[in-house]
């Protein structure tokens, strides 16, 4: 049974398939995007003092961080290692 909300207050989070995203849409017709459901949940809650472009998202550095020392990146590495039982 899928049964839509109906109203002038109705406010509505989706998730965006095949992500980790939120969009929220506020009874006022502003829309966002988030990862964060509490971020999402507050920015909706705060009408009408929402700002209109959404909950803040944490800037993402311009060169990513290496990957850590126990993770093997190259497939080739993968492949030649040989499999181990562990009982």
């Amino acid at each position: 049974m899928n049964e839509v909300l109906s109203g002038d207050r109705v406010m509505r989070v989706n998730w965006l398939p095949g992500s980790d995203r939120l969009r929220g849409r506020c009874h006022c017709g502003a829309e966002t995007e988030a990862e964060d459901p509490i971020e999402m949940w507050e920015w909706l809650l705060a009408h009408p003092d929402h700002p209109a472009g959404g909950p803040s998202s944490p800037q993402v550095p311009a060169e990513l961080p290496p990957p850590p020392a126990h993770v093997v990146t190259d497939p080739a590495v993968i492949r030649r290692r040989s499999p181990a039982l562990v009982s």
